[in-house]
């Protein structure tokens, strides 16, 4: 499947109040989005408000693709928060995402979220490329509430402050969103999977981090 040309979507008029017509492949999107922001910094406002009525799918493909590579500390954290509360509204049948107005108006340095869709999009393009309609009975309704549960433990790890626990998570979401927008059940499997993976390793590493806190603080007083 290949994307469609998505230079109509960034040549609307100046003042024109009504935005162009919304590209349907997900690096179109994402390149929309960079392309018409402004200014040294963007806002998730911003990122909402072009991704309009598109639903959770690209939501969550957005603020998860800059956790998919080391990042500056703290900013997994912050784009944890969102992907988690997307996540809950799946999970609750929401059709549409939202966000409370203080996390909308937090903001981003613009160069930093261009270099990361810069490097994304061509990878985006060749998995766009091998996404078809597979094994569509676990998608609908349950599988997309089922799906807002296994995102939501995703995001949870995703905001834990330990060394490598954003990345596969991150990954994950990103493959199991294109796989319920493109309704293909294998990459969905793929991106279960490296999700699964990820939430081990979460686990794992914060039972051994807890573990060696509790000792260390077990000698501290003498216990």
């Amino acid at each position: 499947m290949s994307p469609p040309d998505h230079s109509a979507a960034l040549a609307a008029e100046p003042g024109c109040a009504l935005p162009p017509p919304a590209p349907t492949a997900v690096s179109a999107v994402l390149r929309g989005v960079v392309d018409r922001a402004q200014g040294a910094t963007i806002t998730v406002r911003t990122i909402i408000d072009a991704l309009g009525e598109r639903g959770f799918g690209f939501a969550l493909i957005l603020f998860s693709l800059p956790n998919c590579v080391p990042f500056p500390p703290g900013l997994a954290q912050a784009l944890g928060l969102p992907v988690f509360l997307f996540a809950m509204q799946m999970l609750g049948g929401r059709e549409k995402p939202w966000l409370p107005r203080r996390i909308m108006d937090k903001s981003f340095p613009l160069p930093a979220f261009r270099r990361v869709i810069d490097a994304a999009e061509p990878r985006l393009r060749k998995v766009e490329g091998l996404c078809r309609p597979r094994l569509t009975f676990l998608f609908g309704p349950r599988g997309e509430r089922l799906i807002g549960l296994f995102a939501a433990l995703c995001a949870i790890c995703v905001m834990i402050p330990l060394p490598g626990t954003n990345i596969p998570p991150s990954i994950a979401l990103v493959l199991v969103s294109l796989a319920v927008m493109e309704e293909d059940g294998y990459l969905l499997l793929v991106g279960l999977a490296i999700g699964l993976g990820g939430i081990l390793y979460t686990a794992f590493i914060t039972t051994a981090v807890g573990a060696f806190a509790w000792v260390a603080v077990a000698k501290t007083l003498g216990v």
